[in-house]
């Protein structure tokens, strides 16, 4: 039997670590991690691994997914995904990692918005002092759509389906809108304080 030449092992051996390495990475693959945000749209997600990301996506409806603990009031288990929208770029640098929420004038206290229908928001509302205070308890007290449930974690989904800004109400295609700036942020030690991996900054470029 032949013997394996050195340089032809080293280089299988490369071949095989790299495999295994791209195995082990999930942003190399374009796969979601449990933190990261999804954008979907057209039966495609786009992975949001960064901090701070811009997507484009087509003037129509569109969801952000994500996942989440269920949330759970009787033992003061508030796990929810606080989504921020805004016209205004300028509304992302008001809020950033190391930061209480209370000091954040869309996430404070008192500012998480009513939900208009019985099982979340009909529309995104764009506004400088609010944010959509989004949960999953169970199909009778929910705001958002349940896509997945492992037992410790739930894969969840938020639908836009329309816009309301400045007193009105517009569809997804409305020529206008050319992007959606997003503050996306989960409290997930539910500690008060925007840690590290918690919060998105997203710009929606509509074409």
């Amino acid at each position: 039997m032949k013997l394996v030449r050195p340089a032809l092992f080293f280089t299988a051996s490369l071949v095989l670590l790299n495999a295994c390495k791209a195995l082990n990475n999930p942003e190399k693959k374009g796969e979601s991690s449990t933190t990261d945000l999804i954008v979907f749209q057209d039966g495609k997600e786009f992975v949001v691994h960064k901090h701070v990301e811009t997507v484009k996506i087509g003037k129509k409806v569109f969801s952000l997914r994500f996942y989440n603990k269920r949330y759970d009031p009787e033992n003061k288990k508030l796990h929810t995904a606080r989504i921020a929208a805004f016209k205004d770029p300028l509304q992302l640098d008001k809020v950033n990692v190391g930061m209480s929420m209370s000091d954040v004038p869309y996430f404070s206290g008192g500012t998480g918005m009513a939900a208009n229908t019985y099982n979340g928001y009909d529309k995104l509302r764009l506004r400088n002092d609010a944010h959509h205070y989004t949960y999953y308890a169970n199909e009778d007290r929910k705001r958002l759509n349940l896509l997945a449930d492992d037992g410790a974690l739930l894969k969840l989904e938020f639908d836009v389906r329309a816009l309301y800004y400045d007193d009105t109400d517009y569809k997804m295609s409305d020529p206008q809108i050319k992007a959606l700036y997003i503050a996306f942020l989960i409290d997930r030690n539910l500690n008060g304080t925007i840690d590290e991996g918690e919060l998105k900054k997203l710009t929606l470029r509509l074409k």
